[in-house]
C-alpha cells in the first residue's frame, strides 16, 4: 500500500529532471508497471496507436488492484519513466487516480508543460477536444456515420474500407479525400451529454484561469473503446517550423509532445464493478539538441512547507503558485485534489513541516497567502508575488 509506493520511490536511487519536476506538483515516482500478454489481450480491441496506449494503462490499473492501492487516500498522483531503446528519446507517464474534477486535467497539463519546458521546448500550445462520456461518444459515432454516408459517396475505396472499420479514422487518415471531408464533418462537442458539457466547461475554466494557451481541435477524437471526456495534445509552435508533419494527430505540423485523456472505462476490463476515475498523460520527450544536459537528482525533494487551499479560485492560485515555487527551487507538500480544509489540516499534522501556506477564498481574491508557523501559530499575510522571497528567508 502506501509503504509499497514509498519503497518504490526510495528504490529509484536517482531521479531525472522530468520525474523531479513532477514531484513538485504532487506526483510520486514509481517503477513503470510491466505490460503483460494478458494486458495486451484485454485491450486488443483498442487499437495500437502509440498516442492512445491502452495496454500501458491497463497494466497500471492491474498494479493498482494487485497492490491494494484502493486502501490509500485518494486521489493518487503517480509518475514513471517508460523504457526506451533510444538514448535521447524518453517517454514519461503521469496518472491521477480517483479525481472526478477538472483540476486533474489542469494538473496533468500544467505538469507536462513544465517538464517539456525544462527539456528545452518553447512556445508550447495545448490542443483540446472533448468526446464526453460513453453516451456522448455513441451519439457522435452515429451522427458521423450518417454524415459520411450522405457526403462521402466519392471517397476512394481504400478510405471507405478504413471508415467502415472505424468511422473515427476520418480524423486519423492522411488521405486527401478524408482530409477534405472532415473539414465539414460534425464536431464531437456538439453531441455532449449535459453532464459531459458541464464537465468540459469546468476543465476549460481551469485552463483559461491558468493562462495556458489552448485551441479547440475537433480532430482530436481518441480511441473510442477507452478514451473519454477531455483529450489534449501539447505541441511546440516553434517545432512546427522545425519538424513539419501532415499527421492528423499533429494538426498544422509539428510533432505531438504529449497526449492526455481520461480512460476510466478501462477499469471494468480489469474486473472492477464500475468505472474508476482515471486520467493520464504520456510525454514523448525527445530532448532537443540545444537543451541542457540531463540532470540527475539523488533523492526526492524534502519540503518544509505545506500548501493548503479552499475553494475553486484558491485551487487555481495554488496550481499557478506551484509552478512559480518550482522555478525558485522551493518544494511544498499540497493536497490540491482535496476540497475540505479540515481534511487537509489533518493530513498536514503528520508532515515534518515548519510552516503552512494557506490560500482561502479571501486570499485568492486579494492575491495573497497566509503563512502560519506550525510551532508558534504566528501568522503573516504575504502577497503571492513576494512569497518565494519570503519563504527563502525563513530560517529552518
Amino acid at each position: 500500500m502506501l509503504g509499497e509506493l514509498t519503497r518504490q520511490a526510495k528504490e529509484l536511487s536517482e531521479l531525472d529532471r522530468a520525474l523531479f519536476t513532477a514531484t513538485h506538483f504532487g506526483f510520486m515516482p514509481i517503477r513503470a508497471p510491466r505490460v503483460t500478454a494478458e494486458d495486451l489481450e484485454l485491450v486488443k480491441h483498442c487499437g495500437t496507436n502509440p498516442h492512445y496506449d491502452a495496454a500501458e494503462k491497463i497494466s497500471l490499473i492491474r498494479s493498482y488492484i494487485e497492490d491494494n492501492l484502493s486502501a490509500l487516500s485518494h486521489p493518487l498522483a503517480l509518475a514513471y519513466k517508460k523504457p526506451s531503446a533510444r538514448k535521447r528519446f524518453r517517454t514519461y507517464s503521469l496518472h491521477i487516480i480517483g479525481s472526478t474534477s477538472g483540476v486533474a486535467e489542469a494538473t496533468l497539463i500544467r505538469t507536462a508543460l513544465s517538464i517539456l519546458s525544462e527539456d528545452g521546448h518553447k512556445n508550447l500550445r495545448v490542443d483540446l477536444n472533448c468526446v464526453g462520456d460513453k453516451e456522448s461518444i455513441n451519439t457522435y459515432e452515429r451522427e458521423l456515420a450518417g454524415f459520411v454516408r450522405k457526403f462521402g459517396v466519392e471517397l476512394s475505396e481504400e478510405t471507405k474500407q478504413s471508415l467502415k472499420s472505424d468511422i473515427f479514422n476520418l480524423f486519423r487518415s492522411d488521405a486527401d479525400d478524408a482530409k477534405s471531408l472532415r473539414e465539414s464533418a460534425p464536431q464531437a462537442i456538439a453531441f455532449l451529454s449535459p453532464q459531459s458539457r458541464i464537465y468540459f466547461k469546468e476543465v476549460l475554466e481551469y485552463i483559461e484561469a491558468l493562462g495556458i494557451e489552448f485551441r479547440l481541435t475537433p480532430e482530436l477524437i481518441g480511441e473510442k473503446n477507452h478514451v473519454s471526456h477531455t483529450i489534449f495534445a501539447i505541441k511546440s509552435i516553434e517545432d512546427d517550423l522545425l519538424s513539419p508533419s501532415t499527421s492528423a494527430l499533429a494538426p498544422e505540423g509539428g510533432p505531438v509532445l504529449a497526449m492526455g485523456y481520461r480512460y476510466s472505462r478501462l477499469a471494468r476490463l480489469c474486473g472492477l464493478r464500475r468505472e474508476m476515475p482515471l486520467a493520464g498523460v504520456n510525454i514523448f520527450s525527445a530532448a532537443r539538441e540545444d537543451s541542457d544536459p540531463e540532470e540527475v537528482y539523488r533523492s526526492m525533494p524534502k519540503p518544509k512547507f505545506c500548501l493548503l487551499q479552499l475553494g475553486r479560485e484558491a485551487k487555481i492560485k495554488t496550481l499557478t503558485l506551484l509552478e512559480v515555487l518550482r522555478t525558485h527551487h522551493i518544494s511544498v507538500h499540497h493536497f490540491l485534489s482535496k476540497d475540505r480544509i479540515t481534511v487537509q489540516l489533518e493530513n498536514a499534522e503528520h508532515l515534518p513541516v515548519s510552516h503552512l501556506i494557506i490560500i482561502g477564498q479571501k486570499e485568492a481574491l486579494e492575491n495573497t497567502a497566509t503563512i502560519r508557523n506550525v510551532s508558534t501559530r504566528a501568522q503573516d499575510t504575504i502577497s503571492l508575488t513576494d512569497l518565494p522571497r519570503y519563504l527563502k528567508n525563513i530560517k529552518l
